[in-house]
């Protein structure tokens, strides 16, 4: 029986040691880092017919060629501050955690290529045809841009670290969330800048070299998009313990955000109407943002309660 009782009580003390070593913990956490973020946008440009039906098909054919798929740009945000907190639950080499994290991109802007819209590219060299002779273009091509790109994130992590014996921890980790997206849309277009033909010709020889009409670069689409969207991040880094509570971290991680339909425009502003030679359509939103990604890399501290 004393055999029988110091089993029972060897094995008790065993089980509590194993709790003890793996009893879960709530943490709290605060980082500070550098975000990137690229936006990809897909859809006609922004002042082209939206490939429909009739003169839009035809349009769509000839530009895009028979059955193309719309095209998509990218858009390279840059860098960025980034921030992120979070609460959690260690327990053993795993831990959990819900996290907040929010970054604030200027943006960037793109030319749209010439052979996307009517009547520009080679056509608008000097010789090269009837089209480049009678219309004078612009100096620089129609741009896009997206501007004051902002996401707010949240994230649902799970994070395993590598005991190693040693102050120096390495740890992985994968999640899932949802970020809160908003952005500025500004898209530019040509219109009509006068008629050099008949307004500064003086002489038989300027008459025959001068452009029936000139165009300028306007901006005929500026309008903002809120929209929610869903994601999934992987993450790595390493840690090390400052004090029993205390834990520093760097980590690196990329995440990608999934838009599967139209962006969801407010404050809508519109210019003017694009030329009778490109079909007199007004400007339009891309059809969608095919992907929202980057890196981020932050540091900061780790509170065990």
């Amino acid at each position: 029986m004393s055999i029988l009782r110091s089993g029972i009580v060897a094995g008790a003390l065993s089980i509590c040691s194993m709790s003890g070593a793996f009893a879960a913990e709530i943490y709290v956490s605060l980082g500070l880092g550098v975000a990137e973020e690229q936006v990809d946008v897909a859809g006609p440009p922004p002042f082209a017919p939206n490939c429909g039906a009739g003169l839009d098909s035809t349009y769509c054919a000839g530009q895009l060629g028979a059955g193309a798929a719309a095209p998509t740009a990218g858009f390279d945000l840059g860098n960025a501050a980034a921030s992120s907190a979070g609460v959690g639950l260690e327990w053993g080499n795993w831990r959990f955690e819900l996290e907040y994290s929010g970054r604030d991109h200027d943006g960037q802007s793109l030319p749209l290529p010439s052979s996307r819209f009517t009547f520009t590219g080679p056509a608008a060299t000097p010789g090269a045809g009837i089209i480049g002779d009678l219309i004078e273009f612009p100096a620089e091509e129609p741009r896009h841009e997206i501007a004051g790109f902002d996401s707010r994130q949240i994230f649902l992590n799970a994070i395993y670290s590598f005991r190693t014996g040693v102050s120096w921890r390495p740890f992985v980790g994968l999640g899932a969330g949802v970020a809160q997206i908003r952005y500025r849309y500004i898209a530019e277009g040509l219109e009509p800048d006068g008629f050099p033909l008949f307004d500064s010709v003086s002489s038989p020889d300027e008459f025959f070299g001068a452009p029936l009409i000139s165009l300028k670069t306007v901006k005929v689409f500026d309008a903002v998009s809120r929209d929610n969207v869903l994601g999934f991040q992987a993450l790595a880094g390493i840690d090390r313990a400052l004090s029993e509570e205390a834990t520093a971290f760097a980590t690196l991680r990329w995440s990608r955000f999934e838009a599967s339909a139209a962006p969801r425009f407010s404050s809508v502003g519109r210019g003017s109407l694009v030329p009778a030679f490109s079909i007199g359509t007004p400007a339009s939103p891309p059809d969608e943002l095919d992907g929202i990604g980057g890196f981020s890399l932050t540091a900061g501290i780790r509170y065990t309660f």
